[in-house]
């Protein structure tokens, strides 16, 4: 819902309480359709200076394309320093965190049930057409989504001729299908060019996670065996989860044409 209120596309949520150096912890990691991290910060009342600072930290320490800040309200000096930052992170292009600042809001219309929004207060001048209230999403939003619809039709059918893991999920717009058992999650993402397929184990307890991950890992030789292909293993340096991983070349992505992607 943030990723859509905001206009900013398809966000997924990647890790919570992503521990940093000082003792310290960011509040959400999310990633976008190109895998790519977000800082995610939220909190009660007015955004104070402890949130805002936090959450630019933890962007450059984790790499994070860039940073969105949640509150009651925000007030105006904030504004001003995100307006301010977004104006050199344009100017570093791709390599530059940009700074969103937004609002939730309940609201109610008419007798119908309550309901909420989040609204952009600040944020990059490449978004701000598309974040107006109501904007209309993009075309190439739209054309993303139906592609990644495409995608999910064709794969489904055919993964649930190997295993029955993914048997409850039908096709979707967004980058990604999950079922989860525990602090075990088996997650399938598409990309642009590119699909990966993922075991992610993400218990409340991050030691247990490593230490679950560890002992997987130190059967890597017969599991890639088994598998059949070499896997990335990632221990959760900058973050709780752990992820053991297979990432498919070129050629297995939503634009990649069906008759090619097949295979």
């Amino acid at each position: 819902m943030l990723g859509t209120h905001l206009g900013v596309g398809d966000l997924a949520l990647d890790a919570v309480e992503v521990s940093a150096t000082g003792g310290r912890s960011l509040d959400l990691l999310a990633l976008d359709v190109n895998g790519d991290r977000w800082a995610i910060e939220n909190q009660y009342g007015s955004a104070d200076h402890d949130h805002l600072t936090r959450a630019l930290a933890y962007a450059v320490a984790l790499r994070c394309r860039a940073v969105i800040v949640i509150a009651e309200d925000h007030r105006e000096e904030f504004i001003a320093v995100a307006d301010e930052w977004n104006r050199y992170a344009e100017a570093f292009g791709d390599a530059g965190i940009r700074v969103f600042l937004a609002v939730v809001e309940a609201f109610r219309i008419g007798d119908s049930a309550p309901g909420f929004r989040f609204r952009l207060i600040a944020g990059p001048n490449e978004w701000k057409i598309a974040t107006t209230a109501n904007a209309a999403r993009s075309a190439a939003q739209n054309q993303r989504q139906e592609a990644n619809l495409a995608f999910w039709t064709a794969f489904l059918p055919i993964a649930n001729q190997r295993t029955s893991v993914l048997r409850s999920i039908g096709p979707r717009t967004g980058p990604y299908v999950n079922t989860s058992s525990g602090s075990w999650s088996f997650q399938v993402w598409v990309m642009a060019e590119t699909c990966r397929v993922q075991l992610r184990i993400d218990g409340i307890d991050a030691e247990e996670n490593v230490e679950i991950f560890t002992r997987l890992k130190s059967d890597s030789e017969a599991i890639e065996a088994a598998f059949g292909a070499p896997l990335l293993w990632d221990d959760a340096e900058e973050a709780r989860a752990c992820f053991i991983r297979y990432e498919l070349g070129d050629g297995a992505g939503w634009r990649t044409d069906e008759r090619e992607r097949k295979e």
